[in-house]
């Protein structure tokens, strides 16, 4: 069985091992200073977690790769609380960055963040206050350290049991910032719960991961970025934030210019001889892994690099000690298929995979069920499917080989592995080259992507011709050129890729890189409708709604999105919600759009919340208003990406609307400059008309919290 922290975790090897880590920096006093503390906990007995571990285990792999100190710690018992708080008194203060990562069960009592260790009393809430870590505690040993900044980073709010009893509340608060150098970031919203994840690590792990590996994100970027990508992940569903300030400037990951001119000008010219080993090499030069640098050389024998790899494959585990204290085991990296890390003893899940999905479409987790194990089936899947596929398929990829993983899903340290070594044994591989372009793609290694879309696309590969256009049309990596990403799409489209003609009749009905020529647009959408596309049927839907290319007709619309609904299209959903609401092109009936709106609000939309809001604020029938529900749903949809729901929030602020008609302008200004600032129709205006009312010192001094908002978590 696996051992627990207090067994392993005495007091007199840990300060023996953090006089050690004091000699080190001591010696190097001129250097900067990286230090955390990762704690992962699953095996609550209670509700276990399969992916705390996982989680912990790429975070500190990660963190070790950027040069930090880490103290990985698996399944903390109550026991231990104060071995931890010492481990922080002694590693953490000054340090010029330090961060404490925690994944698990936590939640609030009586307004206080608590941690649970993994042996927690869950009979009563004084029971589980009694046991647990005050999150509030833990900060309050380092905030008033005058070195460095601190990140406390919560990886936690998972559906807990526990949270039944009286007194508690699932989620966390926002209540712990406190002063100084100190951030606190939120795997999701107040009081809302956060994912473990159907895969091997949650969508607030793989997101944080792959930010921190980026280069020349500062601790802001990185956390905006991590708020991205875990909505996209999550369709909407878990939106991270951060509390707190702190005024220094801390870049994770120093970029290097040269390596990027480099890039751009092996990618501008294939005969320039953009190798894998290559690329691979700049992921994992430092890596702490000696099995890492192990394989390299059995794969590249004769990269340019081998020598170097050779050398630190050869460096053990033992050594590694100069950069981290593994408390339960190595950091060694493990194959997705699997299903570890795990013990001998451990009966967690191990039989069987689920791919994790989100977006436009719900898919039913019973075809992205994936076995662990392939039936030994002569020319069957087994012979095809790689690590790479597990862990980089494209979802939208009509040539994938397993069901796929939503972009922001990948794991992007483990998938660049992956993905490498699976292409140099199959380099002509189009599915391949595709899935590596892709994992680079999400790296922002935007020059490098395009170099194996290209090997891709030139092999008449549909999905890499159709990323290549995305970019194009975005501007991603270049300057954006509809010209370009319609001649890709042209291109996908002739091989009878489906979202590439619904790319086409877009780019008609917008007119970006051809006449604008609604007609025509709408034509396409019917060739990719009639294939059963989703999203095609409700672009179709949306145009005879609008009226856009054929005459309007609501009934039309509202058959088009029942259609797409059925196949789990969640924008189809919340429009068919809305047309029952109002009557258009169907019978009015108000429990019925908004259930519909309700499934499409829960699996992340986020118009569906905006639609019920508007429903509250008046009430209809039998259904009563009900303002403070409607002020909760315009929050979700304004946070979820909604721009015109901070319009409604700045003028139902204005007017009293949420607070039985007492004004709160203050709160008002806020959400019209956010309306502003994202171009939303009326947003301006609201915005002028509630300045007014302000004198220019509380408008100066609301200004200046909506640039900390925006910098914190972006618009």
């Amino acid at each position: 069985m696996r051992t627990s922290f207090s067994k392993h975790f005495r007091l007199g090897f840990l300060f023996a091992l953090l006089a050690a880590f004091s000699l080190f920096w001591i010696a190097q006093a001129n250097a900067e200073r990286r230090a955390a503390i990762v704690v992962g906990n699953s095996e609550y007995p209670f509700a276990p977690l399969t992916n705390p571990r996982n989680d912990a285990k790429l975070i500190a792999n990660t963190l070790t790769e950027l040069k930090f100190d880490v103290l990985l710690f698996y399944d903390v018992k109550k026991s231990a609380e104060k071995d931890l708080k010492d481990a922080i008194r002694a590693h953490l203060i000054g340090a010029d960055i330090a961060v404490f990562y925690y994944a698990g069960h936590a939640l609030q009592y009586n307004g206080q963040n608590l941690l649970l260790p993994v042996d927690t009393r869950i009979s009563s809430a004084k029971e589980v206050a009694a046991d647990a870590m005050m999150l509030n505690e833990l900060i309050d040993i380092v905030k008033n350290d005058p070195v460095g900044v601190k990140v406390f980073i919560l990886d936690a709010c998972r559906n807990n049991p526990a949270a039944k009893e009286k007194g508690l509340q699932q989620g966390l608060a926002y209540t712990e910032a406190g002063t100084g150098q100190v951030l606190v970031a939120f795997a999701t919203s107040a009081g809302e719960v956060a994912y473990d994840g159907t895969g091997i690590n949650s969508p607030y792990s793989s997101a944080l991961a792959n930010a921190l590996a980026m280069p020349n994100l500062d601790v802001y970027d990185t956390f905006r970025t991590v708020r991205g990508d875990v909505r996209q992940a999550t369709g909407g569903s878990q939106i991270p934030w951060i509390a707190g300030s702190i005024e220094t400037k801390f870049v994770f990951r120093e970029g290097d210019a040269g390596k990027q001119v480099a890039e751009a000008e092996h990618a501008a010219d294939a005969s320039s001889g953009l190798t894998i080993d290559e690329v691979l090499w700049s992921f994992i030069s430092d890596s702490q892994n000696p099995e890492d640098f192990e394989r390299f050389v059995k794969v590249f024998p004769n990269s340019r690099y081998a020598i170097e790899a050779t050398q630190k494959s050869q460096v053990k585990v033992a050594a590694l000690t100069k950069r981290g204290l593994y408390v339960n085991g190595n950091l060694a990296s493990t194959s997705i298929a699997a299903a570890a890390p795990l013990e001998v003893g451990d009966n967690v899940r191990s039989e069987e995979f689920v791919f994790q999905q989100a977006g436009e479409r719900a898919v039913s987790e019973t075809f992205r069920i994936w076995p662990s194990n392939l039936p030994d089936t002569q020319r069957g899947m087994r012979s095809m499917v790689t690590d790479c596929d597990l862990y980089a398929a494209d979802p939208n990829d009509p040539q994938r080989a397993v069901p796929g993983v939503t972009n922001g899903l990948v794991n992007v340290r483990d998938a660049l592995r992956a993905c490498a070594f699976a292409l140099a044994a199959d380099s002509d591989n189009p599915r391949l080259q595709f899935q590596f372009g892709r994992v680079l793609e999400i790296a922002r290694r935007y020059s490098w992507a395009e170099h194996f879309y290209e090997l891709a696309g030139k092999q008449q590969y549909s999905a890499a011709l159709i990323n290549m256009g995305y970019m194009a049309r975005v501007g991603m990596g270049r300057e954006i050129d509809y010209g370009r990403a319609f001649d890709f799409y042209l291109r996908a489209a002739a091989l009878g890729n489906l979202r590439a003609r619904t790319d086409i009749g877009s780019a008609y009905i917008a007119g970006q890189g051809v006449p604008k020529l609604p007609e025509e647009g709408v034509l396409w959408y019917r060739l990719a409708a009639s294939s059963g596309w989703a999203n095609a049927i409700t672009a179709l839907g949306d145009a005879y709604r609008l009226g856009t290319g054929v005459k309007q007709d609501f009934v039309q619309a509202a058959s088009l999105y029942s259609a797409a609904a059925d196949t789990g299209q969640i924008d189809a959903m919340a429009n068919l919600g809305q047309a029952y609401l109002a009557g258009e092109g169907v019978k009015k009936d108000v429990p019925q759009g908004l259930a519909l709106l309700q499934r499409a609000t829960n699996m992340g939309n986020r118009y569906a919340p905006y639609f019920i809001a508007q429903l509250y604020l008046k009430g209809d029938g039998k259904l009563a208003a009900d303002p403070r529900r409607a002020l909760t749903l315009l929050e979700l949809s304004a946070n979820r990406g909604n721009e015109y729901a901070y319009v409604r929030l700045a003028w139902g602020h204005r007017d009293g609307v949420f607070t039985g008609g007492k004004p709160n302008l203050r709160r008002a200004y806020f959400d019209a400059l956010l309306a502003a600032r994202l171009r939303a129709d009326q947003g301006e205006q609201a915005k002028a008309e509630i300045a007014e009312k302000l004198d220019r010192a509380t408008r100066e001094e609301i200004n200046r919290e909506v640039e900390l908002y925006i910098e914190q978590n972006g618009p």
